[in-house]
């Protein structure tokens, strides 16, 4: 069985969701959202997120975010691996703790209410090319679906492109994501403990709390700073063992109880700029084009941005009845070049720099607990209070 439309969205996650929306604000074209999950946002994302006017006027509506806020905060504690010392930093901008399900339930509502096609269980396996242009895909249960483009938001974790030849972000960092209840918390503080050594990842964990005594927590491995095989111990094992090495983490997770607890990946290395259209009528957007911000930011609303700027892009494509044409080499740069200009693109690029100058002071410079708090006081505590606007 064949089924036609014009537009295909693989992933109908933040990214891949924003995307279709976008596409439907200034065009009538048939739209197809696949999912692999049994229902969109079934496997949760970030919980947290900074306040967007752009984003809450174009996918949602005035007030949207402060019905899904359950906690803010401009507050940030930053310990060192040995916990000798913490600095503590007053970020530009609020962070926002949310509901994930009530952002995506709107995005999801919003699809239903402009006639967006969207199919779940729906894993696509194989793409399809006519005389090497793109034209289809392939989902497991062995049906084919046609689209003249085709906008991939599969995520970082063995996206579909990279059986064709094309490199997706490398740097993608292993992740254990959760929330704990019952936590002693010291304040209304995000906290950031860093971990550093001969024989433990370069890694950092990130506290955001929910409530007095409730927190989301991300614990990241940075591979990108691997001097070794860490391999011998899974995330899980790591987490048991800093948690518990870790004084203040110690204290805050002595009487613990956990709600749920997965692993995952992402990507903080930056957006992948070579590979924004990889092939003729194909764009990525999301996780698996670094659309993730490297300092470990709002990754939700960076995502959210790319996607509704490669959707417009995609709309604007397809209804000027000339498909062909914009993928020419003088027309896919100009493209690619219009995608690079957009100021999340570049608040991307910027974000790449600062993740990489700090990672390299903590994890290959100060490459110990004890060269860390040699310098604390007089290079890394500055370094992050200049950087609080990118918190």
């Amino acid at each position: 069985m064949k089924e036609k439309y014009d537009i295909i969205i693989v992933g109908a996650g933040p990214a891949g969701l924003s995307a279709a929306i976008s596409i439907k604000k200034i065009s009538d074209l048939n739209i197809l959202v696949l999912e692999k999950q049994a229902n969109i946002g079934e496997r949760k994302g970030g919980e947290t997120l900074k306040y967007d006017k752009f984003l809450e006027k174009n996918l949602f509506y005035p007030g949207f975010f402060k019905e899904i806020t359950v906690n803010a905060t401009k507050n940030y504690r930053f310990h060192s691996p040995s916990t000798k010392h913490f600095s503590e930093i007053e970020s530009t901008e609020e962070r926002l703790i949310i509901n994930w399900h009530k952002l995506i339930d709107e995005l999801g509502k919003n699809l239903n209410q402009n006639g967006t096609t969207v199919k779940c269980n729906k894993e696509v396996v194989e793409l399809i090319f006519k005389d090497n242009v793109y034209s289809g895909v392939v989902v497991a249960d062995g049906t084919n679906y046609k689209s003249d483009l085709i906008i991939l938001a599969d995520g970082c974790k063995n996206p579909i492109i990279n059986k064709y030849g094309v490199n997706t972000p490398v740097d993608v960092c292993p992740v254990l994501t959760l929330k704990a209840h019952n936590i002693n918390l010291d304040g209304n503080y995000i906290e950031l403990f860093f971990s550093n050594g001969v024989d433990i990842p370069p890694a950092v964990v990130a506290m955001f709390p929910r409530s007095e005594t409730s927190v989301s927590t991300d614990y990241v491995q940075f591979v990108g700073s691997f001097k070794k095989d860490y391999s011998s111990l899974d995330i899980k094992s790591w987490w048991k063992k800093i948690r518990i090495d870790n004084p203040v983490l110690s204290e805050r997770f002595k009487n613990a109880e956990l709600e749920y607890c997965f692993t995952t990946s992402l990507p903080f290395g930056g957006p992948v700029i070579e590979n924004i259209i990889p092939k003729e009528r194909i764009f990525l957007v999301g996780n698996n084009a670094g659309h993730n911000e490297a300092t470990g930011g709002s990754g939700l609303i960076t995502s959210m941005k790319m996607g509704y700027e490669i959707g417009l892009i995609n709309a604007e494509i397809h209804s000027s009845g000339k498909i062909e044409g914009n993928f020419s080499p003088g027309s896919k740069n100009q493209l690619i070049k219009r995608i690079q200009r957009t100021p999340i693109f570049r608040h991307l690029k910027k974000l790449k720099t600062v993740a990489v100058n700090l990672r390299n002071a903590f994890f290959k410079v100060l490459d110990t607990p004890e060269k860390v708090d040699e310098k604390w006081d007089s290079f890394l505590a500055p370094t992050l209070k200049n950087a609080a606007e990118f918190f």
